[in-house]
C-alpha cells in the first residue's frame, strides 16, 4: 500500500470507532474499581505516553515504508495489523452479541453478522466516513438523554476524598490500546496524520467522562456485582424506570458501524499480506 493512500478515513470517523470500543469496555468493567480522580489523573498521564509512541511509530513507519505494499517488513507489518484488526472485530462483534442476548433476548447478530461482513468487504471507505457523521449524531443524542435522565441524582460530595484513601485516586487505571494509534499511514492522509496522533484522547475522554459520572451518581460502587452499565440502569425522568435498553441500542448501532470498519481494513491488508499490488479503491 503506497505511503499516500488512495482512501483514507476522517479523523472523526476513527475517533467514532475507538468511542464505541471504549464504551464497551466502560460497560461491562466493575464499577468503582478505579476511581475518577486516578482515571482522570493517572489516565492523563498514559495517554500523553500513547500519543508520543503514536508520533515515533508513525514517523518509523514513514522512514521504513510499512505500508507501502512493497518489502519483507511491509508484508510483515501488514500481518500484524491484519490479525490486530482480526482481534479487535472479534472483541467488538462478541460486546455486541453479549448486549443482544443480555438485554434484549436475542441471538439475532449470529445471524447477521455473516451478511454485514460480506456487504463491509465489498463497501467504500466514502460509504463507511459519511455514514459514520449519522452514527455520531445518534450517540451525541444518546448521550444528551442520559446526562439529562441521571443529572438530579449527581452529587459533588461523592468525589471527596474518604478517610485514609490516596488522595491522587489510589491504583492506576489500564488505557486501552487500540490498533487505530498505529495504523495512521493507511488509514489518514499525510496531511491529516499529525492530528491523528492524538486520538489516544477520544478513548481518554470517554474513559474519564463516564468513571466521572459513574461515581458522581454512585460514589465508589465496592461490590463486584456492580458493573458500569449501572450508570444507564440509573437513568430516570419521571415517565420511564429505566431507559437503558434504548441507550444500549444506540450503542450496539455504533458497534455495527465499528465492524464494517474493521471488516474494511481488513480486506485493505490482505493484498499485501499475500504479496498483491493491487488495493481496494474508495
Amino acid at each position: 500500500m503506497g505511503q499516500e493512500n488512495k482512501y483514507t478515513f476522517s479523523l472523526s470517523a476513527l475517533g467514532l470507532g475507538l468511542v464505541t470500543a471504549t464504551l464497551s469496555n466502560c460497560f461491562y468493567s466493575p464499577a468503582g474499581e478505579y476511581s475518577a480522580r486516578s482515571t482522570i489523573l493517572f489516565g492523563l498521564l498514559s495517554t500523553l505516553g500513547l500519543v508520543i509512541g503514536a508520533g515515533c511509530f508513525y514517523l518509523l513507519a514513514l522512514k521504513c515504508q510499512l505500508f507501502s505494499g512493497a518489502g519483507f517488513l511491509s508484508r510483515l507489518g501488514a500481518w500484524i495489523f491484519l490479525g490486530w484488526f482480526g482481534m479487535e472485530l472479534f472483541r467488538t462483534a462478541c460486546a455486541a452479541q453479549t448486549v443482544c442476548r443480555e438485554h434484549f433476548g436475542s441471538n439475532g447478530l449470529i445471524a447477521v453478522l455473516p451478511i454485514l461482513l460480506l456487504v463491509s468487504w465489498e463497501m467504500k471507505a466514502s460509504a463507511l466516513d459519511r455514514s459514520a457523521r449519522a452514527v455520531w449524531w445518534l450517540l451525541a443524542a444518546g448521550a444528551l438523554v442520559c446526562l439529562a435522565g441521571i443529572g438530579s441524582q449527581m452529587h459533588w460530595q461523592r468525589l471527596f476524598t474518604a478517610e485514609g484513601a490516596p488522595v491522587w485516586g489510589g491504583r492506576w487505571p489500564p488505557i486501552p490500546i487500540y490498533p487505530e494509534y498505529f495504523a495512521l499511514p493507511l488509514l489518514c492522509q499525510k496531511k491529516k496524520a499529525h492530528q491523528g496522533i492524538f486520538l489516544p484522547f477520544w478513548s481518554y475522554g470517554v474513559q474519564a467522562g463516564y468513571a466521572l459520572v459513574l461515581d458522581l451518581v454512585l460514589g465508589r460502587a465496592v461490590s463486584s456485582d456492580y458493573q458500569g452499565l449501572e450508570l444507564l440502569r440509573a437513568w430516570a425522568l419521571g415517565y420511564f424506570s429505566r431507559l437503558d435498553a434504548l441507550l444500549l441500542l444506540l450503542w450496539l448501532t455504533a458497534a455495527l458501524w465499528r465492524i464494517c470498519l474493521l471488516a474494511y481494513l481488513l480486506r485493505a491488508l490482505w493484498p499485501t499480506c499475500i504479496g498483491m499490488k493491487k488495493n481496494p479503491e474508495i
